[in-house]
């Protein structure tokens, strides 16, 4: 595990000399308001700030989206860094140096693999600059070398072995990220011939991979890809997502299309906030990436068969995500043109005209499944009604659930009701995945968690009620986070919140932990101390209870040896003074 590979004690110091107020103010700009600082949230788009930051705490949480925590959190969200990255980021932030770690392979390799494609990138920009072909091809195309240079285009030149003879030094690293292809005779030949060059980018800027476009028409496949490696996963990534976020953190919109070329065209023509899906649909996981930076989302797709299918499996994957918060519109162009093509034919105008009379989700949804159904017969009402409720069962209830029910009900002029009671009827697997993702977002109010989440948020209680706190019993979850928490808060009595936390990283418990770091009480600042003694008594008469209802019955039952009767007449004395 990622966090195993640097000692816990420096982290603990590392989070104790991070402050995460400057730290995210150096980012998104914070107010202070009572205790806490306020922002708009950087990881959804909203209106009205909901992400909270406090110092004494050293943690963040957005109450709109559910994000939180530590300052090491901040770092592997908001700039899309691994565990160890942001630790190294961070230590070097307040001047620490990083100790040695037990393993460096992982950490090298990716390393590697970033200078690698990187130089690579560099050689084929350099090859483009030189050859007049690929430099032909583009500008047929309509491309000018300002786009070029943006979007760092290449051209990897004719021959079997270019590549490789130019980065002699880099074989092995460019065999493991795929650039050469190894042969059964151990020889090896570059993956990319006489293509431009698409460099795939992180979110943070580094080149991951590529994709390669045919220049001449006989050549199979049309594109190709790099091969996935540790670093580059095709259904993770968006080609054309960093430019975007560089041009506008938080964009109206985006659009996303399904070639490079598009891509390129359209922010040639001064719509810089468009992205595509690497060679594959656009995934529920894309969505989930998108509605971080946006509120919008435009899929525009060709005006063919393909185009309209894919769209169909875009709205499929949308579904699980809709809220008030995001829009999801489609653009479906002329038939035989594409975003490239359109836009060169018709000017930015006239797509941003087809941008903003795009097509809403529903509206979408709903001419797509009733096309052909006659919805002024009943016959015709239950095929529309059977065909639209397995989708109608992925999207969360919310306002936007609530729209689609009313719409269905126009077209129909069936009641709300009736529909509603035919949507969950015989299939409740849908429903059951919002009802416990509601469970999960509203803690119950319980004893036990009151403990857990008033010493993360107070470790100091700690030290006046320690005695106290060895003699409770708490409900089972909480009763396997106690020990080790109370350990971390004795062996660091000046822990933050974030500190505290952070030994949970990689464990099932992390998730809840980081809800109750940020967990309402609802117990006043003067009166917590009493408040938190006097649940600890509860809970401690609560165990004493348990053990003397239990050796009662075993007494009723099968009888007590003389060592059973002794405890138990022990535990009746002690409930006796707890009572007087």
């Amino acid at each position: 595990m990622t966090t195993k590979l640097i000692p816990q004690p420096f982290i603990d110091e590392l989070l104790t000399r991070c402050d995460i107020v400057e730290l995210i103010d150096g980012y998104i700009p914070l107010k202070k308001r009572g205790n806490s600082y306020l922002a708009c949230c950087p990881f959804h788009s909203e209106k009205t700030p909901s992400f909270n930051v406090i110092a004494k705490k050293q943690f963040y949480h957005c109450f709109g989206c559910g994000a939180s925590g530590n300052a090491i959190s901040f770092n592997m969200q908001y700039l899309n860094q691994s565990f160890i990255e942001a630790v190294e980021a961070l230590a070097a932030r307040v001047g620490m140096q990083v100790p040695p770690k037990k393993n460096h392979d992982v950490t090298k390799q990716a390393l590697d693999l970033y200078q690698t494609l990187e130089k690579v990138s560099q050689f084929y920009q350099k090859s483009l600059k030189n050859e007049s072909i690929p430099i032909d091809y583009l500008k047929k195309r309509g491309l000018n070398g300002v786009i070029a240079k943006k979007y760092q285009l290449g051209y990897a030149p004719t021959g079997w072995h270019i590549l490789e003879n130019n980065l002699k030094s880099l074989r092995k690293e460019l065999i493991a990220s795929g650039m050469l292809i190894l042969k059964d005779n151990s020889g090896t030949y570059d993956r990319y011939r006489h293509r431009i060059m698409f460099p795939i980018h992180d979110r943070r800027g580094r080149i991951i991979g590529f994709g390669g476009r045919a220049i001449d028409s006989d050549q199979q496949p049309k594109y190709l890809n790099s091969p996935e490696t540790s670093i580059f996963q095709k259904g993770r990534e968006l080609y054309g997502l960093y430019q975007t976020i560089q041009s506008n953190k938080n964009p109206e919109f985006i659009v996303v299309v399904e070639g490079y070329l598009d891509v390129i065209s359209l922010a040639q023509y001064g719509i810089p906030h468009v992205v595509a899906a690497l060679g594959t649909a656009i995934s529920s996981y894309h969505i989930q990436i998108l509605s971080k930076y946006t509120r919008k989302i435009v899929f525009c797709f060709d005006g063919d068969k393909a185009g309209q299918e894919a769209a169909w499996r875009a709205l499929e994957n949308s579904l699980p995500h809709l809220s008030d918060d995001l829009d999801v519109n489609f653009v479906l162009l002329p038939e035989k043109h594409d975003p490239d093509s359109f836009v060169r034919a018709e000017g930015q105008k006239q797509f941003l005209n087809y941008v903003n009379q795009s097509r809403s989700l529903s509206e979408f949804f709903l001419n797509t499944m009733s096309e052909g159904i006659n919805l002024q017969q009943l016959a015709g009402k239950n095929q529309f009604m059977l065909a639209v409720k397995p989708y109608f069962q992925r999207i969360p209830n919310g306002p936007f659930r609530q729209l689609l029910l009313n719409e269905l009900s126009r077209l129909t002029h069936i009641e709300n009701h009736r529909i509603d009671e035919i949507m969950q009827a015989s299939n409740d697997k849908g429903l059951n995945i919002n009802k416990q993702a509601v469970i999960a977002n509203r803690l119950e109010r319980t004893p036990s968690r009151l403990v857990i989440a008033i010493l993360l948020q107070h470790p100091e209680l700690y030290q006046d009620s320690h005695e106290l706190i060895n003699d409770v019993e708490l409900d089972e979850v909480e009763q396997a986070i106690l020990p080790q928490l109370i350990k971390k808060i004795s062996q660091t009595p000046h822990s933050t919140t974030a500190v505290l936390i952070e030994t949970w990283r990689e464990h099932a418990y992390f998730g809840l932990l980081n809800s109750l770091a940020f967990w309402d009480h609802q117990i006043p600042e003067d009166q917590l101390h009493k408040e938190f003694v006097d649940i600890l008594n509860f809970l401690k008469k609560q165990a004493l209870e348990k053990k003397i209802n239990e050796y009662i019955a075993k007494l009723r039952k099968q009888g007590l040896t003389d060592g059973e009767k002794l405890f138990l007449q022990n535990l009746l004395k002690e409930r006796h003074c707890e009572n007087s």
